[in-house]
Parts: structure tokens; C-alpha cells; sequence
């Protein structure tokens, strides 16, 4: 790999990279903790970097730094969603800059196992569903980039294929972070994998009813 990075040529070049929501850091935007005021460039722009709440200075984020700085917005890079080969999720690129490569956004695999399953990433229970899925599918960015939703369904249930394909879709709840307050990327919004989860527990409530009747016809 190294030395196709030191050596390109036509024919082998970077496909595309992958990136992490930046979004989770905790000063992604402008804002003042205190008083929960929370500001995308966009609105600092408009509304300045005075807390409308108490009037002292709003800690400014990373994201209003990028703005300042740069020689154009974001909008002015104008990105679009790309299909990439032998990918289960597209990519994204720039129309502006055609020959860099595109990026896709993921989710670290342990994070969606542990809002599949409503257990803390640390857990024993994530844990052990980790390993098992990377070990039955080489790697955690095979996984996520490549493997079809069926096999990862068969092998993982329901929950967790869902909430795989909601990231490779980029259906999830983004808060970003402002002034030292850490952002939070979620797959499902509040109350959503709640009523997913009573489903799933009102069906397996007729498991064992329907195990031990298929026990006793055969």
C-alpha cells in the first residue's frame, strides 16, 4: 500500500477514503454551554458570537474556524453522492474537484451494535457480537462497506441490520458538539428504536410458546 501511495500510476490511485463523524468533538460548533446555545456557521454568521441568552462570548467551534479560513463554503464545493464499486453504500465527491477521491462516512461497528442491542460499547454483550461478526466477515470495514444487508441479517439479526443499513444510507441523528460538550451521533432518533425494540420483544414473547408446540407435534 505504501508503495502505491509513493508510486501512483494511471491505474492504481486512491478509490476513495473513510471518515468518521467529526460532528462527535467537542467543539464542533460555536455555542456557550452554559446557557445550551448551539450555532452552525451559518447561524453565527447571522446572529455574531455573543450568547443571545446571557451576552458574554460564545465559544467559537472548529467548524466557523474552517469557514473563516477557507477560500470557499461548503456549498461552494458543491458535493454530490457517487456510487463506488464494490461498495454496499455510496460514496461522496465533489463536482468541483472530479479527480479527488470521494470519502464515505461511517459508524464504528461496536457503537451500532451497542444502539442495535441497547447495551453500553463496553459490554460483555458487544463485545462477543463484535468478534463474532468480524471473524465471520474478515474485518470491521468489510462489514460495513461491503458485505450484503442479507448475510449481515441472517448472521446478526434484525436490529443490528437495520441499523447498519440506516448508517450506509446516512439516516442517523447528528448533534454536534460545542464548547467542551461532546456531539452524539445516533442511528435512531429518541423514541424510535424504542418502539423497534417493543416489536421485537412483543414477537419473542411467542417463542417459546411456539417452540414448545412444535416440540410436542414431533
Amino acid at each position: 500500500m505504501y508503495t502505491a501511495i509513493q508510486h501512483p500510476t494511471p491505474d492504481n490511485k486512491i478509490a476513495y477514503t473513510i471518515e468518521f463523524y467529526p460532528e462527535e468533538g467537542k467543539y464542533h460548533y460555536t455555542g456557550h454551554r452554559t446557557c445550551n446555545i448551539r450555532l452552525s456557521p451559518t447561524e453565527t454568521k447571522q446572529k455574531g458570537t455573543t450568547c443571545p441568552v446571557c451576552g458574554k462570548p460564545l465559544t467559537v467551534g472548529v467548524m466557523q474556524r474552517v469557514e473563516d479560513l477557507a477560500g470557499r463554503s461548503e456549498e461552494g464545493i458543491k458535493l454530490e453522492k457517487r456510487k463506488l464499486e464494490g461498495l454496499a453504500m455510496e460514496g461522496i465527491g465533489s463536482t468541483v474537484f472530479p479527480s479527488r477521491p470521494p470519502f464515505v462516512m461511517l459508524v464504528p461497528l461496536q457503537e451500532i451494535i451497542a444502539e442495535a442491542i441497547g447495551s453500553p460499547v463496553g459490554s460483555p454483550k458487544v463485545q462477543v457480537q463484535y468478534q463474532r461478526l468480524t471473524g465471520t466477515f474478515r474485518s470491521e470495514f468489510s462489514l460495513l462497506l461491503s458485505a450484503p444487508l442479507e448475510d449481515i441479517r441472517k448472521e446478526a439479526g434484525e436490529s443490528i441490520a437495520s441499523a447498519l443499513d440506516k448508517v450506509r444510507l446516512g439516516d442517523i441523528v447528528i448533534e454536534p458538539g460545542f464548547d467542551g460538550v461532546f456531539g452524539k451521533v445516533k442511528i435512531w432518533k429518541e423514541g424510535d428504536e424504542k418502539l423497534f425494540d417493543a416489536s421485537q420483544q412483543q414477537l419473542s414473547m411467542f417463542e417459546p410458546f411456539g417452540s414448545a408446540q412444535d416440540k410436542a407435534t414431533h
